[in-house]
């Protein structure tokens, strides 16, 4: 422990003793001041280390070593806070992304590369806007591995212009198996399922080449099957073997859009391997959930802070828990964040009623009574 320094005099203080409660009492060797102190510890980084090992861990409140007050007491500091998001000026090769749900509740988004995450984002759901809050922190990669939904696409168009796309092969079998079903009684829908489990095992380019093949002849085979429309009472006309046309309709896309053998391009292929599927941010969202699963009951809120707590200590260098627990985002720091942006808006300076009000446990005068334009006495 540092040596403390007298207040009055500034003179170096020594230890004399210890205060009832157990705490060190300093005193002035300066025999004229005379001035003593107590110096408290500042518990605060093992509090936050002592949560964040639980949190991590498989044990429930009831297996920790510590009584179960004492570890909830302890986790206080670490849900209080939010932990910093990095901001990633290195360009990387490759670039995952994938969003973790919460229900229909919220989505965090993750970005990985190089073995470390390097970003998230908190949102209400998966849209442009919110990957775009995501990218704006980490450098335009080379490849962006990503499965194509939630906007991510317009959002890498928009923020990463350059950046090239490699759709998750797999994601792209599963929305085909979830057209053709799992055993499908059409020759059309049994063939192309059998197209769309050769998809992931392409390998090289002249995989690619068979797959396309295949593909274009399952077209032709069944051109006029698929063509076939159904007519209505009323007069309407659709396709009859519309699952089918839509699952022609989508791989076309896929193709047309030029993401599905990105992995395949020698001039990436030559800075470093390019993966042609998700799964390692994957398997990282089933660690993810593994973590809930184990500490299932926690509120919505703890639950975002448990998965950006993970994703902060599998940085590649994260902060200490001092500085953590020092410098960290609060929640009371956010709440004033949210409401001085919320009065500088243009609608904040136009309402009358300030920030607009919470759900609360209040009971409301309008859930019981009907407002009249008389008072009646009846």
């Amino acid at each position: 422990m540092n040596t403390p320094c007298c207040a009055v005099c500034g003179e170096p203080m020594k230890r004399n003793g210890r205060t009832s409660s157990g705490r060190i009492r300093w005193r002035c060797r300066n025999a004229g001041c005379g001035s003593s102190r107590t110096q408290s510890r500042d518990n605060s980084a093992r509090d936050l280390r002592c949560g964040l090992d639980w949190l991590f861990s498989k044990q429930s409140q009831a297996e920790h070593r510590l009584p179960a007050r004492t570890l909830r007491r302890r986790c206080e500091l670490m849900w209080g806070l939010w932990p910093p998001v990095p901001l990633v000026d290195e360009v990387h090769h490759v670039v995952h992304v994938d969003g973790i749900h919460l229900h229909r509740d919220a989505v965090v988004l993750i970005a990985v590369a190089g073995g470390h995450v390097i970003g998230w984002h908190v949102a209400k759901s998966e849209k442009a806007a919110a990957w775009q809050c995501l990218m704006a922190r980490i450098a335009p990669p080379d490849v962006l591995v990503c499965d194509g939904g939630g906007g991510v696409l317009k959002a890498a168009k928009a923020t990463w212009p350059d950046t090239r796309i490699q759709r998750c092969l797999f994601h792209v079998q599963a929305n085909i198996l979830e057209l053709t079903g799992r055993r499908p009684r059409l020759e059309a829908g049994g063939r192309l399922r059998r197209v769309a489990l050769s998809l992931p095992r392409v390998g090289d380019a002249g995989g690619a080449a068979e797959w396309l093949v295949s593909y274009n002849q399952w077209e032709q085979d069944f051109h006029s099957f698929l063509d076939e429309k159904s007519e209505y009472a009323d007069g309407g006309v659709n396709d009859m073997h519309q699952r089918l046309v839509k699952a022609r309709r989508m791989i076309r896309r896929r193709i047309r859009e030029g993401h599905l053998f990105t992995f395949l391009d020698e001039g990436l292929a030559s800075v470093g391997p390019v993966p042609s599927t998700n799964n390692l941010v994957e398997s990282w969202n089933a660690r993810l959930r593994d973590m809930l699963r184990r500490h299932r009951g926690l509120r919505l809120v703890r639950r975002l802070k448990a998965i950006c707590w993970w994703c902060h200590q599998h940085t590649e260098r994260p902060e200490t828990d001092a500085w953590l627990a020092a410098n960290a985002m609060t929640d009371e720091r956010l709440e004033r964040l949210y409401r001085q942006a919320w009065e500088r808006s243009p609608q904040g300076q136009y309402e009358t009623f300030g920030i607009p009000a919470r759900y609360g446990t209040g009971i409301d005068w309008n859930e019981f009574h009907t407002r009249v334009e008389w008072q009646s006495n009846d």
